[in-house]
């Protein structure tokens, strides 16, 4: 029992053990590039963009690290490639495992955008090795609000998660926070792109060695 308890709960995917942005859409979530900037190796935008009002909205993540570094950044325009400039929320740490909302993210005051504008939104992590770990989504800008029912379909917490440390400087790859912000911006950072297929070697043991530990706990 305890080989085929192993064995099964071997094979779920070693994605478990890194991070999810599951509101609005990812672009897409490939572990072989989750280290890549920008956007974990997708660089094309969705052709489908998600309205996110201008005021705030949540971002759904799941999470598979006990503890996790997180920022947020936002970059301007139809296709911005990598200039995700504008910080929507500065580096803070979470702890504990599964669905995370970062609640009530906003466009910083000073950004100038309006209805219909298009952007894209990057989600970084530590990657518990070295550099970070990248999602990103499409959206276009709205004045209106998401309706509570709305909002709170899109912003769960699992039990025992909770944000331990906020406005930690610099970003969770390890870079420094350099201000390469357009005018008018509330703050910027540019994550540098350090894949390294260590971080991804460092994240699937640490993905098989939580595995055993449950298949053990399930016996």
């Amino acid at each position: 029992m305890l080989a085929n308890t192993v064995l099964a709960l071997s094979l779920l995917p070693v994605s478990f053990a890194h991070f999810t942005l599951d509101w609005p859409k990812a672009r897409g979530s490939a572990e072989n590039t989750a280290g890549d900037f920008p956007c974990g190796g997708y660089a094309d935008v969705q052709q489908q963009r998600t309205d996110f009002p201008i005021s705030g909205a949540p971002l759904q993540l799941n999470l598979g690290h006990e503890q996790t570094n997180i920022a947020v950044y936002m970059a301007v325009g139809d296709n911005p490639g990598s200039g995700f400039s504008v910080v929507m929320r500065p580096q803070f740490q979470v702890q504990g495992l599964g669905d995370f909302c970062i609640g009530q993210i906003s466009v910083p005051s000073g950004v100038n955008v309006s209805d219909g504008t298009k952007a894209s939104i990057q989600v970084v992590s530590n990657a518990h090795a070295n550099g970070g770990l990248y999602q990103c989504t499409d959206v276009t800008l709205r004045s209106a609000s998401l309706s509570t029912s709305d909002y709170d379909s899109h912003c769960k917490n699992g039990t025992n998660i909770e944000i331990s440390q906020q406005n930690i400087s610099g970003n969770p790859n390890g870079t420094s926070t350099e201000d390469h912000s357009p005018s008018g911006s509330a703050g910027a950072a540019t994550p540098s792109p350090t894949p390294g297929a260590a971080s991804h070697v460092k994240a699937a043991s640490w993905a098989m060695g939580f595995i055993g530990v449950a298949g053990l706990a399930l016996l």
